[in-house]
């Protein structure tokens, strides 16, 4: 009998009103779904490291040899790879076409990098100055005083003229520090510049219809073009 008596529905409170910008009040329902949900990712990550840990290098099966490549003839011929995402295989002139390509952007950011390159040594050039100062004198007298006013000059550490040039000096010698390390980037940049259009061009040479550089066959012997006699 104790059953049948109507019993009041004990309820999980909503949201109070203070705190409504917050959204509804996550029940326990909601938080045994996040939970559950967490839970399993974790173990599968945890089942993906220990799967990675326990891989071995050397392992093989026979499944990899039946990897076939693409048809080149027939109704069969689809110029893809079985396995792969499907891109079809260029063809030896497109794909020289677009190293061409490569070629001409390379190329002129190379001539970009090499008159940079030339700016910024001659601004270094015209603010350290180059060359030397000759003072032509009649006799070893004169010599003499030149050489002595010189270093009287030098000496007069208190002179304003002196003032005003140790400060140039100190500017310029900061300009040119600043000019030097713009100078060594843009000549690493320039030499890896001229080393890409190197390789570009040695692929070109070597996909055009008569070669004209030499190369490595598939049995790894190395050939030369011989060049035609004028």
């Amino acid at each position: 009998m104790r059953n049948a008596v109507q019993r009041r529905n004990h309820r999980e409170r909503g949201q109070p009103e203070e705190r409504a910008k917050w959204g509804l009040l996550e029940k326990h329902k909601d938080y045994s779904a996040r939970a559950r949900d967490f839970n399993q990712k974790k173990s599968k990550l945890k089942a993906l490291r220990q799967k990675v840990l326990d891989k071995n290098p050397d392992e093989f099966y026979f499944g990899m040899m039946s990897r076939k490549g693409p048809a080149t003839m027939g109704k069969n011929r689809t110029g893809t790879v079985n396995g792969d995402r499907g891109n079809e295989v260029l063809s030896q002139n497109a794909a020289r076409l677009f190293k061409t390509q490569d070629l001409g952007y390379v190329r002129t950011m190379r001539n970009k990098a090499l008159k940079e390159v030339e700016e910024l040594e001659k601004r270094s050039k015209g603010i350290q100055g180059e060359g030397k100062k000759i003072i032509f004198v009649g006799d070893e007298e004169e010599q003499r005083r030149k050489l002595e006013g010189v270093d009287m000059d030098e000496d007069e550490d208190q002179d304003e003229d002196n003032k005003a040039a140790r400060r140039l000096r100190k500017m310029q010698e900061k300009e040119a520090d600043k000019l030097e390390a713009k100078l060594t980037v843009a000549r690493e940049r320039l030499k890896a510049l001229t080393d890409a259009e190197e390789a570009l061009e040695l692929q070109r040479a070597k996909m055009a219809k008569s070669p004209t550089v030499g190369g490595v066959t598939k049995q790894g012997v190395k050939f030369k073009v011989r060049e035609r006699k004028r």
